[in-house]
């Protein structure tokens, strides 16, 4: 190995005279870096051949093992979420392009999906490092975590007091776009769907981007609460809440599958979509091109929150920070057949 290409993001920094953590959002393609320092970075990063991990892992000796940890909650199968076994994919595919071994691991949260127990292969020594996709991990995990000693990535993942290394979507400014979308189609009176004022971070927050928009032109808010889990029952309950509030013409769903489910059912029951009611989700599955009507989303970037979440692992590894680093992706909205005018019920 030609001693001369062992450049890690610590060099990368002091070559261009910035941060670690300016050089790890810029492999994470997070659009927060200014634009000429963005450049300066890119261009060291290609002029230095620079490959991750290439360094650490010639000074250990051996390849790092990675491992990507899966939630898993009420016996449900992991590898079958539509969300996040995209992003484990491209996180295994980065993983193996740069000679790491891949570890899989399950990791059971409950209801607000949180980390109730830590796997083992985050606690015993096996792994060099782990992603953890789609959990929010407590203090007292934190603690258990740190003091095993394997640096974790959360990507869509959350910590008490945002203490780990994170991934995460801006949910905000994705609702904000979804009500502004049905706002400019003419509606005044939007529901949301499938939140509670206590649930998942990424889902509170997109009713608090829900709030700020609707707060912002004086609209009156809706809410139809229930945990998103619950797809069948969320949708009946966002039938029946349209049936008594006629005067509501459009819905924004917490997430796809939610919102894909009351389409079905509203259906069901004479509603019209989008000719009485006008609905967009948010995640942008593969449910939301397949739905009758194609559904209007937001759609997140499932390769960039992987390459993220790889990248700031890498910086984790390479550059020894001791600050936490979030890496942030902007969600955009995909405008399908689900929105029209306002009609009449």
């Amino acid at each position: 190995m030609d001693q001369g290409t062992l450049v890690t993001i610590a060099d990368l920094a002091a070559r261009v005279g910035a941060s670690s953590r300016d050089v790890a959002l810029v492999l994470a393609g997070d659009p927060r870096v200014p634009v000429e320092l963005h450049r300066l970075i890119a261009d060291a990063i290609e002029a230095s051949g620079y490959r991750p991990l290439q360094a650490v892992q010639a000074q250990l000796g051996r390849p790092l093992r990675l491992a990507i940890v899966f939630k898993t909650y009420g016996g449900d199968d992991p590898e079958a979420n539509r969300f996040y076994t995209p992003i484990a994919s491209a996180i295994a595919l980065a993983c193996a392009r740069h000679g790491t071994e891949i570890v899989q691991a399950m990791m059971v949260v409950d209801d607000h999906y949180e980390l109730v127990e830590i796997p083992e292969v985050m606690l015993d020594g096996r792994s060099d490092g782990a992603f953890v996709i789609g959990a929010q991990l407590s203090a007292q995990a934190v603690e258990r975590v740190r003091a095993a000693t394997c640096p974790i990535v959360l990507v869509d993942g959350y910590s008490e007091g945002d203490i780990l290394d994170s991934v995460v979507t801006d949910n905000v400014a994705g609702a904000r776009m979804a009500v502004e979308h049905l706002f400019d189609a003419g509606h005044r009176e939007i529901a949301i769907l499938g939140t509670e004022p206590v649930c998942y971070p990424s889902i509170q927050a997109r009713r608090a981007g829900y709030v700020e928009a609707l707060e912002a032109r004086s609209l009156r808010t809706h809410f139809i609460d229930a945990s998103y889990v619950l797809t069948a029952t969320v949708a009946a309950l966002g039938v029946d809440y349209l049936q008594r509030q006629p005067e509501v013409t459009a819905l924004f769903g917490a997430n796809d599958l939610i919102t894909v489910a009351f389409m079905e059912m509203a259906r069901g029951a004479g509603l019209r979509i989008p000719g009485d009611v006008s609905v967009v989700g948010f995640d942008d599955m593969d449910v939301a091109s397949l739905a009758m009507p194609a559904l209007t989303t937001l759609a997140i970037d499932k390769t960039l929150m992987a390459r993220a979440g790889f990248a700031l692992l890498t910086h984790r590894l390479e550059a020894l920070a001791t600050d936490p680093l979030t890496a942030i992706v902007t969600p955009r909205l995909v405008e399908r057949e689900s929105v029209v005018p306002p009609g009449r019920r």
